[in-house]
């Protein structure tokens, strides 16, 4: 009984090493990239975070390395020096970005409209861009992409660039008491802080840049060169997210995932009563349309924004404007 006992204990215990061995063996063989977030971590980059956090990556193959930003011209430098293989950005960042450098590419959109609004207060509601002459108008940064888009507004609605005063105010809800305090009429900023707005019962009104100036939303960034070279990877974290996303807009409790994520990233979103539970609600109604189009991206919206772009004087004409390749999300899902 003692023999039978402690050669079924060695079988128990080689078994164990050897699935302890196959185990690290499968880590060892996850191919490791990096991805540079537009700024920060917060719960609109819940596409990434919970697609490592939820082993969704892992399943593909892949180790990502998340790190958070500082703008969307970071996220441009870091693609071009080659120090991250893939980060996210705005239809219009890429565009800029891609005049001076075509070897920077989009291969999928991860949002499929502007992710920004023009925020005023009730009692003095900005709701058109002519309403924008003669006042100040906050951006998240002077020359980034949201006074990009507010260019873009006054040149197709006729209001003198000129007119308008800009000041830089950050992407936050806190934003808005300047309004109250008369330093601004009225800011551009996220979606998600609309939400945060909402939740709080802030008087606000708030309509999306997008009803007057139509722009790919938020795309997936590469090289030209990690197209050639790294197809295959570039598919793989192409099908983890997809399945990331298909799990989250399933899902009835999202607190598992809430909890995944915040669990290896401080989201700034978490720090909220509620721990971002709403603003991630919020989140995963935007990413229904790419789950189901499968990151595909509409050329209509590409040429919208390019010519609102040169009309507005922040790009000159190109021959051959070439910013989004279908080519990935081809070889991911055929």
């Amino acid at each position: 009984m003692t023999k039978t006992f402690q050669a079924s204990r060695r079988r128990i215990l080689a078994g164990a090493a050897a699935l302890a061995a196959f185990g690290n063996a499968r880590a060892q063989t996850l191919e490791k990239i990096r991805y540079l977030t537009p700024f920060g971590y917060i719960m609109g980059f819940a596409d990434v975070m919970y697609s490592q956090s939820g082993g969704f990556f892992a399943k593909q193959g892949l180790d990502v390395d998340i790190q958070g930003g500082r703008g969307s011209a970071m996220a441009v430098q870091q693609i071009s020096a080659g120090n991250v293989l893939i980060s996210r950005t705005g239809g219009t960042d890429l565009i800029k970005a891609w005049v001076k450098d075509p070897s920077i590419v989009a291969f999928g959109e991860i949002y499929q409209r502007d992710i920004f609004h023009v925020i005023s207060n009730q009692t003095k509601p900005i709701k058109t861009p002519a309403d924008m002459a003669g006042k100040t108008i906050g951006v998240v940064s002077v020359g980034g992409a949201t006074e990009n888009l507010l260019d873009m507004m006054l040149a197709k609605s006729g209001v003198p660039a000129a007119s308008v005063k800009r000041e830089s105010v950050g992407n936050a809800p806190a934003a808005f008491e300047f309004i109250n305090q008369g330093r601004i009429d009225a800011y551009i900023a996220t979606n998600d802080t609309v939400t945060q707005l909402q939740i709080d019962a802030k008087p606000i009104v708030a309509w999306s840049t997008d009803t007057v100036a139509p722009c790919p939303g938020q795309v997936y960034i590469t090289s030209r060169k990690a197209i050639m070279e790294k197809p295959e990877t570039l598919a793989h974290f192409l099908r983890g997210v997809h399945e990331a996303l298909g799990a989250m807009v399933a899902a009835k409790d999202l607190n598992p995932i809430l909890a995944s994520m915040t669990s290896k990233y401080e989201i700034f979103e978490a720090n909220r009563p509620d721990k971002g539970l709403l603003v991630l609600k919020s989140t995963i109604d935007g990413v229904r349309p790419p789950y189901r189009d499968k990151f595909a991206s509409a050329p209509a919206g590409w040429r919208s924004a390019y010519d609102l772009m040169v009309q507005a004087k922040i790009i000159e004409p190109v021959a051959k404007p070439d910013f989004f390749t279908d080519a990935i999300i081809k070889r991911a899902f055929g």
